[in-house]
């Protein structure tokens, strides 16, 4: 297992969630590369997008077709714009 699957899945493990990691021989890393892997459309892969919103970690789940508008996060968070960026490693 890749070292960065295995800190999720013990990540997991110690908080007491059940997960299966699945790894792929080819890249997966934009939308199209991951339908492309498991044989269906972009429209069915869901993106998730991590981000720091006022401080606090927040998990965008975005359609593989769609781009996230972090306006309309920072909205719907009721924060502004400015207090919207994407989450560094150290956060995810």
């Amino acid at each position: 297992m890749h070292p960065s699957a295995q800190k999720v899945a013990d990540a997991a493990r110690d908080l007491g969630l059940a997960v299966e990691i699945v790894e792929f021989a080819q890249t997966t890393r934009t939308a199209q590369e991951a339908a492309d892997a498991i044989g269906c459309t972009v429209a069915q892969i869901v993106k998730s997008l991590c981000f720091e919103v006022a401080g606090t970690a927040t998990m965008a789940l975005v359609s593989g077709v769609n781009q996230l508008d972090e306006r309309k996060l920072a909205n719907l968070c009721g924060v502004g714009r400015k207090q919207v960026q994407r989450a560094g490693a150290e956060v995810v």
